[in-house]
C-alpha cells in the first residue's frame, strides 16, 4: 500500500508522506483509508457486473459475519485486557507536580482514568465481556449491542480528548454496528413495542445440526484462546515495565532543598529555567529533572547505584550528553548529589515529599461525606 498511498498523496492531495504513525490518526492513515475507499468503490461495479447472475449471498453472510465477530472481539480483548491489567492508562509521578494547565487534552483523560484503579480495570471487562458475548452465536448480537454502546463512548473521548485513534475506533464502532444492522427490526420490537419478537433469521454456517455445534465449539475455544494469549502477553508487560514492575530505592519526588553551581549557591527563582526544582525518580532506569519555571525535563536514562554511592544520566536525545554524580544518603528521605553538567560543577541537596501529601493519591474512598472535598 505504501508507494501507493504516496502517489495518491502527492497526485490528489499535494502532500508528502512523512514516517507512519502507528496510533492512527496521521496523513498516512486518513490517505490509506481513502485509497481503499477508493479501490472498494472501483471493485464493487466490477464484482457486481461478474456476479449479477447471483441473487443472494446467504452461503457467504454467515461466514463473514463469523470473521467480523472475530475481528471485533480480538479489538476488544486487546483493549479490555490492557485496562483490565492495568496498563493502558497510569498516572506518574511527574503529573502530580505538572501544572494542571500543561496538560493535553489527551494527557488529562490518561491521567483522570490512571488515577483510578478499580474504575480502569471495570472498564477493561465490560470491553472483555463484549468480546466474550461476540465469540459465541447464540449471543453474538447482545455481544455486538453491548460493543456498540461501549465504543460510541470510546469515540466520543477520543474525539472530544484529541486522542489519535479516532479512525480506529470508528472502524470499530462501524463493525458493531454492521452485525446489529439484520438484527435492527428485532431489537426495536424488543425495546419499543409490547409484540413478541420474532426469531432471528441468521442464517447457519452449516446445514448439519451437528456441524453448526461443533463451529460454536470452537468459536468459543478460538476466542478463549485469543483472551489468554492477549491478557498473559499484558501480564507479561505489566509486571516488566508497568504498575507491577519493583519500585526503585529512591522513587518519589523529591524537592531541590539547595543548589550549587561552582561553589555559589542559586536561590530558587522562577525566572532561573536551569536551576532545577524537583527530581523525580519513577522507575529505576528513568529520572525526569523539573525546572523552576515547571517544565520537565524527562529525557534521561540513569543508572543509579547505591552500593557504590553514584547516578549516571544519558541524554535519548544526545547520545554524546552525559553526567555523573556521587551520591550521599544521609536517611530516607534526604540525598545529595555533586557532580559536573555540562562544564558545570553542581552540588544539589533534596528532600523526599510525602506522596501522602497530596490529596489525588491519599483521599481514596469514602461511604459517608458530610461535605463536597475539593481540594
Amino acid at each position: 500500500m505504501r508507494p501507493v498511498r504516496k502517489w495518491v498523496a502527492a497526485h490528489v492531495f499535494d502532500k508528502e508522506l512523512g514516517e507512519r504513525f502507528d496510533g492512527g490518526d496521521d496523513l498516512n492513515a486518513w490517505v490509506g483509508q481513502f485509497t481503499w475507499l477508493l479501490g472498494a468503490a472501483a471493485a464493487t461495479p466490477v464484482w457486481s457486473l461478474l456476479d449479477r447472475r447471483r441473487t443472494n449471498y446467504e452461503t457467504l453472510d454467515p461466514w463473514f459475519k463469523v470473521v467480523v465477530r472475530f475481528c471485533l472481539a480480538g479489538q476488544m480483548f486487546s483493549y479490555g485486557a490492557a485496562k483490565a491489567i492495568p496498563l493502558q492508562f497510569h498516572l506518574p509521578l511527574t503529573k502530580l507536580v505538572e501544572p494542571f494547565g500543561n496538560f493535553s487534552p489527551m494527557s488529562v483523560l490518561w491521567a483522570q482514568t490512571g488515577s483510578s484503579k478499580p474504575y480502569q480495570v471495570l472498564l477493561g471487562c465490560a470491553e472483555i465481556a463484549g468480546g466474550l458475548l461476540l465469540v459465541l452465536p447464540r449471543t453474538a448480537t447482545l455481544g455486538a449491542l453491548l460493543c456498540a454502546m461501549e465504543l460510541t463512548q470510546v469515540f466520543i473521548l477520543n474525539m472530544t480528548f484529541d486522542v489519535p485513534v479516532k479512525i480506529h475506533s470508528f472502524h470499530l464502532l462501524l463493525l458493531s454496528l454492521v452485525l446489529l444492522a439484520p438484527e435492527s427490526a428485532r431489537l426495536a420490537e424488543a425495546l419499543l413495542s409490547d409484540r413478541a419478537v420474532r426469531a432471528s433469521s441468521t442464517q447457519e454456517l452449516f446445514r448439519s445440526p451437528g456441524a453448526n455445534r461443533i463451529a460454536a465449539a470452537a468459536q468459543v475455544a478460538a476466542g478463549l484462546w485469543l483472551l489468554r494469549a492477549q491478557l498473559r502477553n499484558d501480564w507479561s508487560v505489566w509486571k516488566t515495565y508497568g504498575g507491577g514492575r519493583e519500585k526503585p530505592e529512591l522513587y518519589g519526588i523529591w524537592d531541590v532543598a539547595e543548589f550549587t553551581v561552582d561553589g555559589e549557591r542559586q536561590p530558587p527563582l522562577t525566572t532561573d529555567v536551569q536551576r532545577w526544582r524537583r527530581v523525580v525518580f519513577d522507575s529505576a532506569d528513568a529520572v525526569t529533572i523539573q525546572r523552576m519555571d515547571d517544565s520537565l525535563d524527562g529525557g534521561y536514562v540513569a543508572a543509579v547505584d547505591l552500593d557504590s554511592h553514584s547516578m549516571s544520566l544519558l541524554k535519548m536525545a544526545d547520545r554524546k550528553w552525559n553526567a555523573t554524580f556521587a551520591l550521599q544518603r544521609p536517611d530516607d528521605d534526604e540525598l545529595t548529589l555533586e557532580g559536573e553538567v555540562d562544564g558545570y560543577r553542581l552540588r544539589v541537596r533534596l528532600q523526599r515529599l510525602d506522596l501522602a501529601a497530596f490529596p489525588l493519591v491519599d483521599r481514596g474512598f469514602h461511604w459517608v461525606q458530610d461535605n463536597s472535598y475539593m481540594a
